[in-house]
């Protein structure tokens, strides 16, 4: 079967020059001033394409730069009309006059050129501490010309890493539902909503998208066989199989964090309970057993627990169930319906939708149910998942009227609307860091 998503190979080198240095940046201070950073045009090296096609690439490529750098928040781009440097100048360390770039403002400095074939683009990208009059990070890449802004996101996420020491998402992706050819499909994007594809293709319902632990895998639910069944599709084999159609319901599907079990939600014979599915011997445990409806299921990071959502209680509130004792707890008492639980990465915040009066804002609390914390405050906002580095939370939002996507800084700031081209998006999951 073909691959559902075409796999990009990456060729990344080490170019000569490349001194490791210190850690610029701290994620742990509670501000962080924007570094002024240069970004030299791209310089076109040996391309054999069309002139027009050549000048595309250069635009896609800075333009993605630009963007992932302006993501970060860490970097002030300095206005092109302040450069002094002559674009002709070199890449290499000792063809840059770093003095020519401090007097233009900045700090830092990224230059980069790039050959453009039929087949193949290769990028050599370079960044440089203007002080230091050092190259920091230097890399070639090879990958492939269709898609020129995911080379950019490599680069991106090696230069987040050397700066603060942890792992970029740039090269993350996101998942979502979107009725765009006018059934609910699963869709595909990068992480700021570029390179959207479609993956399902059933003309049915299709919901609550889910990635497994490494990427390669998703969880959906489908309504294509008539009844809501709970599918696992490989994205690079295009393998798509039913991991659970027993007779009623099978929804909310979540992958354990060692990717060996599924946590979903099955009828039951008092009312809809809370299952874990192992995936290596097929071996079916019941959680929850009450006359609630228990959903919508997440995992602690440890593996250890899952918070769900049942309305046990009267109204849909959020609990907590210890998976070696099976006993629960209640976490939520406010609000009239909670729902849509995500754990953060480290596991010290769980973030939900709550309502109080017929309209969603996304929240945080701690996982015994403490220090719960508003993060949106107007709107229509569901559906909360986690960045994989912890930094940010994409949510589903209908306060124009259709619902979209939305990313906002972990502590509710900073919100800006994820473009994807599908329109009516809902349900979004963030991948987990991708190879």
């Amino acid at each position: 079967m073909r691959p559902i998503i075409a796999v990009l190979t990456i060729l990344a080198v080490f170019l000569s020059g490349e001194a490791r240095a210190k850690v610029y940046i701290d994620l742990s201070a509670p501000s962080v001033q924007k570094i002024p950073i240069a970004i030299q045009e791209f310089k076109d090296l040996e391309s054999t394409m069309p002139a027009e096609t050549v000048k595309s690439v250069r635009e896609e490529l800075m333009d993605t730069l630009k963007s992932d750098l302006a993501f970060s928040g860490f970097f002030k781009v300095v206005d092109k009309a302040a450069y002094i440097e002559p674009p002709t100048a070199g890449l290499a360390e000792n063809e840059t006059n770093f003095k020519d770039w401090r007097d233009s403002g900045a700090d830092t400095l990224i230059k980069a050129g790039f050959t453009a074939g039929k087949d193949r683009l290769t990028v050599e990208a370079r960044f440089f501490d203007c002080f230091k009059e050092k190259q920091i990070v230097g890399k070639k890449y090879i990958g492939n010309p269709d898609n020129p802004r995911r080379l950019m996101h490599y680069f991106a996420d090696q230069l987040y890493e050397e700066l603060t020491g942890r792992k970029g998402v740039f090269t993350s992706r996101i998942l979502f539902v979107s009725a765009r050819s006018g059934n609910k499909e699963v869709y595909l994007s990068d992480y700021d909503g570029k390179n959207t594809v479609r993956i399902t293709r059933n003309g049915s319902i299709n919901l609550s998208p889910q990635w497994s632990p490494d990427g390669r895998k998703i969880l959906y639910i489908s309504y294509k066989k008539g009844s809501p069944a709970l599918y696992m599709l490989d994205l690079k084999t295009g393998e798509d199989r039913a991991v659970s159609n027993k007779p009623g319901i099978n929804i909310a599907g979540r992958f354990s964090p060692d990717g060996n079990r599924i946590a979903l939600t099955l009828s039951g014979s008092k009312s809809p309970e809370l299952h874990i599915i192992d995936l290596r011997t097929g071996e079916d445990r019941q959680m929850t057993d009450n006359f609630g409806i228990d959903v919508s299921p997440a995992w602690s990071p440890d593996g250890k627990s899952i918070a769900y959502v049942s309305d046990t209680s009267g109204n849909p509130h959020i609990f907590m169930i210890d998976l070696a004792t099976a006993k629960g707890k209640r976490l939520t008492y406010d609000g009239k319906y909670n729902s849509s639980p995500a754990w953060s990465p480290d596991g010290k915040l769980i973030a939900f939708s709550r309502s109080d009066s017929g309209k969603f804002n996304i929240w945080v609390m701690r996982p015994d149910g403490g220090g719960a914390t508003q993060l949106t405050f107007s709107g229509n906002n569901r559906s909360p998942s986690w960045s994989p580095d912890g930094r940010h939370i994409i949510f589903s939002s209908s306060s124009g009227g259709s619902s979209s996507l939305y990313i906002m800084n972990s502590d509710g700031t900073g919100a800006r609307k994820v473009t994807t081209g599908a329109g009516n998006e809902t349900s979004p999951s963030w991948s987990p860091y991708l190879q």
